[in-house]
């Protein structure tokens, strides 16, 4: 395969008639699409492996069956390199219902590193992407498994592709010109229509389209250094908990927002928007003992009064609500209520504040691809569940992805994440991103950012760094057991206890000084036009000209689209 092949963003989450041509013509992977019988194929385990021919369509497929065990398949061995990132794809269907696929690679220690995984299902075509990468050059042999021995698995047009590290961040940098950034002409005319040559413009941004905000705690409202600093970095804000359940009402019918509003109404004033985190939650261990106690009838009013308490005061004050948190994994709700409460919940929250984005939020979906229930494809599953209630059938959502890395991030997973999430044509926000706190911490944190920032359905991101006078003092950023959190402390800090910044802070600072665009002067040409081209967002412009007696500002705001943004000014 060509070094010089750019990575390939395409992505779907229909289940089609007929699987797409192999990404990069199959790149490692030998005879990608069985058009040479099974050659560089073999089968893997206890099972049999045979070729066939769809009826429907020309094409041969690979499929496993008589399988014995969950990793019963078929398998292709290839060479593989450190410092790389390799991504795969491929279609996958089943002879009967419904079931997740995996793909692993089996190190020559016998240690199997997850891939991907999809949703395959009998009848159509599901694709699988995912990526992996090794700390050692070796041979390693793929294969797939699933849980349930019954099924045959058929496999389709596979692709395994490898990008340097220097391939990876092009491509980045290559996306983020093509979706973060817009040319700008300038026009400087005179009063009279005429066009200016040499007048000069200074164009500064003061606010960009991606929103970058950060976790934050009650200390915001009285504690002026912990203010300054954050107003000075953020555009949004997360609260830890002052906006939850549990911290409004402690007890029943003792609602107390003097906290939550003295937060809203600090960053309302400073222009930081706030995520609505959150109307439930869906943990049985963080809902108060008391609505635990209730019957379900009664759990039932508490959870509506609880919503129609949060969403009518805090309306026009939050730019998203985490509706029902963590339902993929937790259930306490549906348990309660029936099987369609978190859909219901939805409902109510869109009807009442129908301008304000809804989220799921959900961990490990980028995180820990072992975790089965929230991979890409389940969460997809999870939208369709919610709009498949009366009254939610076109209903709008947005995707939550928390990113609490205890692990070291598999940045190539995490690109084909995003890709399959993406397809939905749903935003994506990275919610709660945080990182094991050691020495490696700083590098990861800045790929992350990086390929969030760079993904074209990505439009937003909350760090989560929450700051309080003992989380990140000298006692929990000198402890160097990274494999316990001490108590109180943050595993990511960006400030110390006097807001001195921390190696992460160091990386966060650069980062948006470089996805920001400050200070670019020039000139007008002959037609009087200068041009740039800078990241998305709202602007300062100054500009003057020997015929104009002082410097005129003015403001615009540069939105995504192919075509050049111009503006005109004159005298």
């Amino acid at each position: 395969c060509a070094a010089s092949s750019p990575y390939d963003y395409s992505a779907t989450t229909d289940c089609l008639g007929g699987p797409w041509s192999p990404l990069y013509d199959g790149g490692l992977i030998g005879n990608p699409n069985f058009d040479s019988g099974l050659d560089e194929w073999d089968k893997f385990g206890l099972g049999k492996v045979e070729l066939r021919t769809s009826k429907y369509v020309n094409n041969n497929y690979m499929v496993a069956y008589d399988r014995k065990m969950a990793t019963d398949s078929f398998s292709h061995i290839f060479y593989v390199q450190k410092d790389l990132y390799y991504t795969f794809s491929a279609w996958f269907q089943i002879d009967e219902g419904s079931e997740i696929i995996s793909a692993f690679v089996q190190e020559p220690n016998g240690t199997n590193v997850i891939v991907g995984s999809v949703i395959a299902k009998s009848g159509c075509w599901s694709m699988l992407k995912g990526g992996f990468e090794v700390d050692q050059n070796m041979k390693v042999q793929l294969f797939f498994a699933s849980k349930n021995t019954d099924i045959e698995i058929w496999i389709d047009n596979a692709s395994l592709k490898p990008f340097t590290k220097a391939e990876w961040r092009a491509q980045q940098n290559k996306s983020i010109n093509k979706v973060r950034k817009r040319n700008v002409r300038i026009h400087v005319t005179s009063e009279d229509g005429l066009k200016l040559r040499g007048a000069k413009v200074i164009i500064n941004q003061t606010r960009s389209e991606f929103i970058v905000g950060s976790g934050t705690t009650s200390y915001i409202v009285d504690n002026k250094g912990y203010q300054d600093w954050f107003v000075s970095r953020f555009a949004a804000a997360t609260f830890n908990n002052e906006m939850k359940w549990y911290y409004t009402e402690v007890g029943p019918d003792m609602e107390n927002y003097t906290v939550t509003d003295a937060m809203v109404s600090f960053f309302r004033q400073n222009g930081i928007a706030v995520r609505g985190h959150a109307v439930h939650w869906d943990a049985t261990n963080v809902n108060q003992y008391w609505v635990k106690l209730l019957a379900p009838r009664d759990i039932f009013r508490a959870a509506m009064r609880r919503v129609g308490s949060i969403v009518s005061r805090y309306s026009g004050s939050v730019n998203g609500w985490d509706v029902m948190n963590e339902n993929m994994h937790n259930s306490f709700f549906e348990e309660k209520l029936g099987a369609n409460a978190s859909a219901m919940f939805y409902q109510i929250v869109r009807a009442m504040d129908p301008q304000t984005p809804l989220f799921l939020n959900e961990y490990n979906v980028l995180e820990y691809p072992m975790d089965l229930k929230v991979i890409p494809w389940k969460y997809v599953e999870k939208i369709r569940e919610i709009r498949a209630f009366t009254g939610n059938e076109n209903m709008p959502l947005s995707i939550g992805i928390q990113g609490h890395f205890l692990l070291k991030p598999n940045v190539s997973h995490i690109r084909a994440s995003f890709d399959i999430l993406g397809a939905t044509g749903m935003p994506i926000w990275l919610t709660e991103l945080d990182f094991r706190r050691g020495p490696n911490q700083v590098f990861e944190f800045e790929d992350v950012m990086r390929e969030a920032f760079a993904h074209p359905a990505v439009e937003g991101i909350i760090v989560w760094a929450g700051w309080k006078p003992t989380s990140c003092n000298e006692r929990c950023l000198s402890d160097k057991n990274y494999t316990v959190l001490p108590t109180g402390c943050m595993e990511l800090c960006l400030v110390d206890s006097n807001f001195n910044n921390t190696p992460a802070g160091d990386v966060y600072d650069k980062l948006m000084k470089e996805w920001k665009t400050t200070n670019v002067t020039g000139y007008t040409d002959k037609e009087g036009i200068f041009e740039e081209k800078v990241f998305l967002g709202e602007y300062s412009l100054t500009y003057s000209h020997p015929l104009i007696p002082r410097p005129v500002i003015t403001k615009f705001n540069v939105t995504r689209a192919k075509e050049p943004l111009d503006v005109w000014v004159s005298l």
